[in-house]
């Protein structure tokens, strides 16, 4: 088959899988460089039978042969073996990216023309275009385990970064299939563009980026939906695409206008992507990949024997040899699969994420002054526009209203700056000490069961847990003080005292169980305490002090404007005895495991719900110009605050997109923390957003 295409119409085989193997992590307050080797760049030479290999660093090449008709290729994640799916031979080379040779071939179906690897590498998926089917490869034994029937001339695929879906674009369908990884079920076909070719995840997991061939544009598929909620205009004949491993970019060729378009993703406006730079390159473009450390963008020139490199800084052109007929490539580096896993309840799993700052809703549902970032297909680019919501847009499939975990995209985990290849989200809302350690919840495993799995999959080099305010019943605590407001009953404390004083008394000894319980399996797994850092973490305060309630002790003030309908005396209290003695809760049963202690309990001062120093969203915040984190409240409205209540009440009280990012920047600055002193205090920095925080250290 002559790759060398020059009409309009591609097919799907001429393009093979543009996702990467690069750093799907989760786009953060900075993204981390890829550390060590920067990597390499493999292209498939269709006509020539072989793969080119381009050093990142040096530009060097060298050529490995492999079967009949190359179409497409994937590096594993741990950047040893890379996989191609030989169109004509039907079968993908398995080639050691050390010794730069083929070790094995594996048959598969018809005319593949797609290749990719799942999260952890044990198992690698290739798209028949010819029998409209997926094999699933298992990597260890290389063979053929399952076989999945999707759409008509399936081609490029995706998975996600947490390796639970599979997408495969349909070309001959104009359909996404969407697959659960673990059952090896397809879930849906999704419609998207006509002639879809292509594929890429946002690295937080969130969105599948599907260039369209023939409608010159790019859907983008939500996750937690499975639909499409934005078309963005590429170029004439998109052909690949590629994300930048920080997020923020998104690269696409278009084989028909001999160009890249350049899409943007501002983290501040994850729900809107937009059309930026086009980049002239060489002769009919058929697909794309970014560096592992997102310096350089490699595009292999089908007209000829080149591969385009533009360097992301100034987007200048340079080009490398290649073989002939280059119609794919795919980029990697060697690198430890490392992980960090936070486990815990709703303070963790990013409850709360949805929204933006807080925002009085207006009598026609908008997106609530920019503060809703779920909503999509709004009718105006106004302050007044109209939008559709769905929770699912930002906690995808963790969204079930209550009966789901609600694990926000992003989350503290997700959004923190750390040089690992996975960072996993396994805290549940709702969740207490005994979920922690053997009672399962919301249709989930034990989170020590689900820990077990991780540590023997990946090399675990952090576990955080923020575990306890469940037991010791501390919403509970927040919604008494609320509805004594509401219902001009005393204030809370009198008779919640006694209330806090029980949780806390029972939740000593589940706190400690919970902490016994994660050394246990790391211990079982094979870890020594010293080969991983096991983290406690406190609660933050989503109320100031009494004095610095910016609202009058009135329900206009408190309840209809400002979403904190509590006594100053209750602020007070829970400002400064309940919040603090949890911490100090966590902070012994660190000391007594020989855990860190990571301090949040001050992290909001200022940012507080009705803090004086915070502000809710204005009436000209919108979507595309949300309120900024330096004047934002970073936690959400409190229970039944009235007109006020906006969302799921579990949302309630937990730090919102804002305190996510600011906690976040925390477990960043502890990751980089390389002393001795095991308690870390972390507090925000007054008048700067939520990536501006300091971190002292000190002996318990």
């Amino acid at each position: 088959m002559h790759l060398r295409l020059r009409s309009r119409v591609l097919s799907i085989v001429a393009l093979g899988a543009a996702l990467t193997a690069t750093g799907l992590t989760t786009p953060g307050i900075h993204q981390a460089q890829a550390a060590g080797p920067r990597g390499f760049a493999y292209v498939v030479n269709n006509l020539s039978d072989s793969v080119t290999t381009i050093s990142v660093s040096t530009g060097g090449t060298a050529t490995i042969k492999v079967g009949a008709g190359p179409t497409a290729v994937a590096i594993a994640p741990n950047g040893e073996e890379a996989y191609v799916a030989n169109g004509r031979s039907g079968d993908v080379s398995v080639l050691d990216t050390g010794d730069k040779r083929q070790v094995a071939t594996v048959p598969v179906g018809s005319r593949p023309s797609g290749v990719a690897f799942g999260a952890d590498g044990t198992r690698a998926y290739v798209a028949n275009a010819g029998s409209n089917t997926v094999s699933v490869i298992d990597t260890a034994q290389r063979r053929v385990v399952a076989t999945i029937g999707v759409g008509s001339s399936p081609g490029a695929l995706a998975v996600t970064p947490d390796g639970a879906r599979l997408y495969v674009a349909n070309n001959g369908s104009g359909t996404v299939s969407v697959i659960d990884t673990t059952s090896n079920t397809k879930l849906s076909d999704d419609s998207v563009g006509k002639r879809p070719i292509a594929l890429a995840v946002l690295p937080d997991g969130s969105k599948v980026l599907v260039a369209d061939n023939g409608s010159n544009d790019v859907s983008v598929l939500d996750v937690g939906t499975d639909k499409v909620t934005q078309t963005v205009a590429a170029g004439s004949g998109p052909s690949g695409i590629a994300v930048s491993p920080d997020g923020t970019r998104a690269y696409v060729s278009n084989v028909d206008s001999d160009d890249v378009t350049v899409l943007k993703a501002d983290v501040q406006r994850v729900y809107s992507i937009d059309r930026g730079a086009t980049i002239d390159v060489g002769s009919h473009p058929l697909g794309v990949a970014v560096s592992p450390d997102g310096e350089k963008v490699y595009v292999p020139d089908n007209g000829g024997k080149k591969t385009s490199v533009i360097e992301t800084d100034d987007n200048s052109v340079s080009t490398s040899d290649v073989g002939s007929g280059p119609a794919a490539v795919a980029t990697g580096v060697p690198q430890e699969l490392s992980a960090v896993v936070t486990v815990g309840d709703s303070f963790i799993s990013g409850v709360a994420g949805r929204w933006q700052g807080n925002g009085q809703r207006s009598y026609s549902y908008t997106d609530v002054h920019g503060t809703d970032r779920a909503v999509y297909k709004c009718v105006t680019g106004g302050v007044n526009s109209s939008c559709n919501y769905d929770p699912r847009l930002i906690y995808g499939t963790s969204y079930k209203s209550a009966a789901g975990c609600m694990r926000s995209y992003s989350a503290e985990a997700q959004s923190a700056d750390l040089p690992v290849y996975r960072k996993i989200n396994i805290a549940c809302s709702g969740a207490e000490t005994e979920n922690v350690i053997d009672q399962p919840l919301k249709g989930e495993a034990p989170q020590s069961a689900q820990l077990a799995v991780l540590a023997a999959q990946y090399k675990v080099k952090m576990v955080v847990l923020d575990i306890g305010g469940n037991d010791i019943g501390f919403r509970g605590i927040i919604r008494a003080c609320v509805e004594a407001f509401l219902f001009g009953d005393p204030a809370c404390r009198l008779s919640q005292e006694q209330v806090l004083m029980d949780g806390i008394n029972e939740a000593k000894k589940g706190i400690a169980a919970a902490i016994a319980k994660v050394r246990s399996v790391m211990s079982t797994a094979g870890y020594t305490n010293d080969e991983y850092r096991l983290v406690i973490q406190s609660y933050p305060s989503p109320l100031p002090d009494g004095d610095d309630l910016r609202y009058p002790a009135t329900y206009n003030g408190r309840a209809l404007n400002g979403g904190c309908p509590v006594y100053d005396s209750d602020a007070t209290w829970v400002r400064g005895d309940v919040v603090p003695l949890i911490g100090r809760v966590l902070g012994y049963a660190a000391g007594q495991s020989g855990a860190e202690y990571l301090d949040v309990t001050n992290l909001f001062d200022g940012h507080e719900v009705c803090a004086k120093g915070a502000e809710q969203a204005a009436s000209d915040n919108y979507r595309l110009k949300p309120q900024l984190g330096d004047k934002a409240e970073w936690a959400r409205f409190l229970d039944a605050a009235g007109p006020l209540k906006q969302g799921d009440q579990d949302e309630s009280v937990h730090p919102n997109f804002y305190g996510q990012r600011a906690l976040a920047s925390c477990l960043t600055a502890v990751w980089a923390y390389d002393g001795d002193l095991p308690e870390h205090v972390c507090k925000n920095v007054g008048g700067k957003g939520a990536e501006h925080v300091t971190l002292s250290n000190k002996r318990y």
